[in-house]
C-alpha cells in the first residue's frame, strides 16, 4: 500500500453556512495531519460593472452626458474592484481566529473572475492534496441540489475532494466506503482508512449490484432477438437459471471485491505495516463492517448511509465503467447530490480495467 500525504488543503470559502462548516472540519483535520491550509475565494467585479451599465439609461437626465457617464463608470469600477477585494479578504479574515489557536498554518488567496474559473485557476497554481468546499453557497440546499460552483469545480479537477453538507461528528462516527473492484475505489478506501484512524470511525465497506438492470436487459433481448430469430428454448426455465445466476453471481463478485479490497488496504504483512505507520495506521485498521447490497446503485448507497446514520461517504471519482474524457462517474455525482451526509470523492487512479 502506497502512502498518501495531505500536506496542503485548499478550503473554498464564501461565508455561507456550509463553507463555515467546511472550515471547522478543515481545522481539526489540518491540526491532526500537520497540513497547511489555503483559504480561497473568488469575486466577480465584472458582473457588477455590467449591471451598472444596464442601469445607466435609468439615471436622471443630468447624468446622461457621455463624459459624466464615463466619470461615473470609472469611479464605480474602482469602488467595485477595491471594495469587493476587501470584502473577499474580510470573508477569510475570521478564519485566522479558527486556525491560529490550533497551530495550523493558514493564508488567504482571493481572485477576481467568474467564480468557478477563478477557483480553478487558484487550484491549478496552488496544487494541494485535498480540496474542501461546501455543497452549496447561499442558494437552496434542498435534497439533490448542488451549487453550480461546487459542481463545476468538482468536475474540472481530478483531485481528492471533501464536499461538506453537515458537521462531521468527531466521536465514533460511521464512514461508508463504496467499492466496485476499481483501483480508484481502493484509493477511496485508503483515504477512508486514514480518516477512520483520525476520528476513531467505524468503516462500512459496501458493494452494490443492480440485478434488476440485468433482468430487464435479458427480457428485452429475449423479446427483440431470440424469439424473432427462431431460437427455441424453455423460456421459463431459462429465465429462472439466468436470474439465479445473476443474483448469486453478482453477490459472490461483491464478496470477492470487499474481501480483496480489505486485504489490499488493511494488510497484516509486516512489510506493509511499516508503510502504514506513515499514516498513523496500525496494520489492522479500524473496525469494519462489510455488506453486499442489491438495488439501484446510487440510491442504495444513499439509502444505506441514511439507515446506518453515516457521517461521511467515501467514493471513487470514476469506477469500472470509466472511459477517456469522463470527468466524473454518474454514480459518484448522484451520491454527491443525494447523500444524506458529506461525501469524500477520491481522485482517479490509473485505470487498468476490472480490478478486484
Amino acid at each position: 500500500m502506497h502512502k498518501r500525504r495531505i500536506n496542503k488543503i485548499l478550503l473554498a470559502i464564501d461565508n455561507s453556512d456550509t463553507s463555515m462548516l467546511a472550515a471547522a472540519i478543515t481545522s481539526g483535520l489540518a491540526k491532526a495531519l500537520g497540513s497547511e491550509v489555503v483559504g480561497i475565494h473568488a469575486y466577480n467585479a465584472f458582473m457588477h460593472e455590467g449591471a451598472f451599465r444596464i442601469m445607466e439609461p435609468t439615471l436622471p437626465e443630468m447624468y446622461q452626458k457621455e463624459e459624466i457617464l464615463q466619470q461615473q463608470r470609472d469611479v464605480h469600477s474602482k469602488l467595485i474592484n477595491v471594495g469587493m477585494e476587501r470584502i473577499s479578504l474580510s470573508y477569510l479574515k475570521p478564519l485566522e481566529g479558527i486556525f491560529a489557536p490550533a497551530g495550523v498554518s493558514f493564508r488567504p488567496v482571493v481572485r477576481e473572475g467568474k467564480n468557478f474559473k477563478a477557483v480553478n485557476e487558484i487550484i491549478k497554481e496552488e496544487g494541494g492534496d485535498l480540496i474542501i468546499m461546501g455543497s452549496s453557497g447561499f442558494n437552496s440546499n434542498s435534497n439533490g441540489f448542488i451549487g453550480s460552483v461546487c459542481l463545476r469545480v468538482l468536475r474540472s479537477n481530478d483531485r481528492d475532494f471533501l464536499i461538506v453538507k453537515r458537521p462531521l461528528k468527531t466521536t465514533n462516527p460511521k464512514f461508508v466506503v463504496c467499492l466496485d473492484g476499481s483501483n480508484t475505489a481502493l484509493n477511496a478506501l485508503r483515504m477512508a482508512g486514514l480518516f477512520a484512524e483520525l476520528y476513531g470511525a467505524e468503516l462500512h465497506l459496501i458493494y452494490v449490484f443492480d440485478s434488476a438492470l440485468h433482468k430487464e436487459l435479458f427480457g428485452r433481448l429475449k423479446e427483440s432477438l431470440i424469439n424473432r430469430e427462431g431460437f427455441s428454448f424453455n423460456s421459463r426455465q431459462q429465465e429462472k437459471i439466468h436470474d439465479e445466476f445473476i443474483d448469486k453471481g453478482l453477490a459472490r463478485v461483491g464478496c470477492m471485491v470487499l474481501d480483496r479490497a480489505e486485504a489490499s488496504v488493511f494488510c497484516q504483512d509486516s512489510t506493509d505495516r511499516s508503510q502504514l505507520s506513515g499514516w498513523g495506521l496500525t496494520g489492522e485498521g479500524p473496525v469494519r463492517v462489510k455488506e453486499v447490497l442489491e438495488g439501484h446503485i446510487y440510491k442504495r448507497i444513499c439509502g444505506y448511509a441514511s439507515d446506518v446514520e453515516a457521517d461521511l461517504i467515501f467514493i471513487g471519482r470514476t469506477g469500472r465503467h470509466f472511459v477517456e474524457g469522463m470527468d466524473i462517474g454518474a454514480v459518484a455525482e448522484n451520491v454527491v447530490r443525494f447523500s444524506p451526509c458529506s461525501v469524500f470523492v477520491a481522485k482517479s487512479e490509473q485505470y487498468r480495467g476490472w480490478e478486484l
